[in-house]
């Protein structure tokens, strides 16, 4: 369980991280504003307005202000208006707003081990 005050990390616009089968974990919150191409693992990952993932993102909470091309894989999913969503979406529950864009298939979740993020 993670501490209430646990801090956001944030990765910059100026960021870009790659690499053949990259895995990025963090037991707190991300915030992305930059760019990867890699998979990843969090409790609550937001992807903002300048920031753009190219793979599977697997979190608790994921929010999708800006671009990711992959599955999205989470507890709960929140596609806000100028998010771009080229993926799959495997949830418990899903808010998509009005303008956003989202191309993929949504399926509810089997069971909580499906969106469950390896943070290990």
């Amino acid at each position: 369980m993670r501490a209430i005050d646990t801090p956001t990390s944030v990765l910059g616009q100026d960021i870009t991280i790659s690499g053949q089968q990259l895995v990025l974990k963090t037991k707190g919150s991300l915030l992305i504003a930059g760019q990867i191409q890699g998979d990843v693992h969090g409790e609550s990952v937001t992807v903002g307005e300048t920031g753009s993932v190219s793979g599977t993102i697997t979190a608790r909470t994921i929010t999708v202000q800006g671009e990711v091309r992959g599955a999205l894989k989470g507890s709960a999913v929140i596609l806000n208006a100028t998010s771009r969503v080229d993926g799959d979406i495997v949830k418990q529950t899903l808010a998509i707003a009005e303008g956003a864009q989202f191309d993929g298939s949504v399926r509810r979740a089997k069971d909580v081990s499906e969106v469950t993020p390896d943070l290990s």
